[in-house]
């Protein structure tokens, strides 16, 4: 379980200039001077020439709240979580951060956080109670705090797909209205196409291809795959839903990506995108690597002999491993194939 950042263990003397600080926390300098400005996030001493002067403590706080931002926060929001964390102190000022990277988390447990920990199970109930009520500020504030919390990775999974698993099933069984459903999913997939905008998208690598297979309407899956792929630093291209397979099939013959990915959550479009992948394998070299994945596969392990590509895995987690793997694998056959022939 990944620890708090302390932030009585930094420093607090004023050692570093402002290109020290962009160096150290790769923001630029002219969203800090913003950030300081709008947000008085930290206060920065003055040298004797009049230069901006900050301590480890600052660049801490300033890396904990990129990083935030990286998340999908606004950093109106980061800083306000910084204020709320402030308030509940004892001593009325921030003494712990959420480590916000979840790079020592493998598992859904909360990170340590001063006052109130919530888990993932508790913030999906307050967030599918906030949709149910139409609470569109209780919603943001419930994902404010999921963010300060947990790595995306992590909310996705265990927040955003369960919450939509059961505002579909609550729907299907009459307990919710046609108007309340797509009220709760049109916001929930606002949510995430805005997180899939700011995630960085690689300059370089090859392509992936990420989109529903062909009459899949629902895009969750998805859109988590494509951000967690961006996040992983691959280069993607997010396709959406029920794409025309003709059209499909032509435009990767002309453009030629290093991989395709395909999200099903229905028994439907799950048939349907046996015809395509059949389709897409039979693609002159290079062809694209297929893979695939989505709730129908999980629930029906058997549909995956069916399709011609390659199971990524039961999360958008385990799929972002998946690629890298068969990115690797390809390069290292390519590599092969040139050696023998020289």
């Amino acid at each position: 379980m990944a620890s708090a950042i302390r932030l009585n263990e930094f420093a607090t003397t004023p050692l570093y200039n402002i290109k020290a600080v962009v160096q150290a926390t790769r923001i630029s300098p002219s969203t800090l001077r913003a950030w300081e400005r709008r947000y008085n996030m930290c206060q920065p001493e003055r040298s004797e020439s009049g230069y901006r002067l900050y301590s480890d403590r600052d660049i801490a706080i300033i890396r904990w709240l990129k990083a935030q931002v990286d998340a999908g926060m606004s950093i109106s929001q980061a800083v306000a979580w910084l204020q709320n964390l402030a308030t509940e102190g004892a001593t009325g000022e921030v003494t712990q951060l959420p480590d916000p990277t979840g790079r020592a988390a493998e598992s859904s447990q909360p990170i340590a956080a001063p006052g109130r920990v919530q888990t993932l199970s508790v913030l999906k109930e307050q967030l599918l109670n906030a949709l149910l009520e139409y609470d569109e500020n209780g919603a943001e504030q419930v994902i404010a705090n999921a963010f300060a919390l947990y790595p995306l990775e992590l909310i996705g999974e265990g927040m955003f797909t369960p919450v939509m698993v059961e505002i579909g099933e609550r729907w299907h069984r009459g307990e919710l209205s046609v108007t309340g459903e797509h009220y709760a999913t049109a916001y929930l997939l606002q949510r995430l196409a805005a997180i899939l905008r700011t995630a960085p998208n690689g300059a370089s690598g090859p392509a992936l291809w990420v989109a529903c297979a062909p009459g899949e309407r629902h895009e969750m899956g998805a859109l988590l795959l494509a951000i967690n792929l961006r996040r992983a630093g691959f280069q993607v291209r997010y396709l959406g839903q029920d794409l025309p397979q003709d059209d499909l099939v032509a435009e990767a013959h002309r453009l030629q990506p290093a991989m395709i990915l395909f999200s099903a959550a229905g028994i439907d479009s799950a048939n349907q995108l046996k015809a395509l992948c059949a389709e897409l394998v039979d693609l002159a070299p290079p062809r694209p690597i297929i893979g695939y994945g989505g709730r129908i596969f999980n629930i029906h392990p058997e549909l995956r002999n069916h399709v011609a590509g390659v199971y990524l895995g039961a999360t958008a987690a385990e799929a972002v491993e998946s690629v890298g793997e068969l990115l690797v694998d390809r390069l290292r056959i390519a590599r092969t194939i040139n050696r023998r022939q020289l």
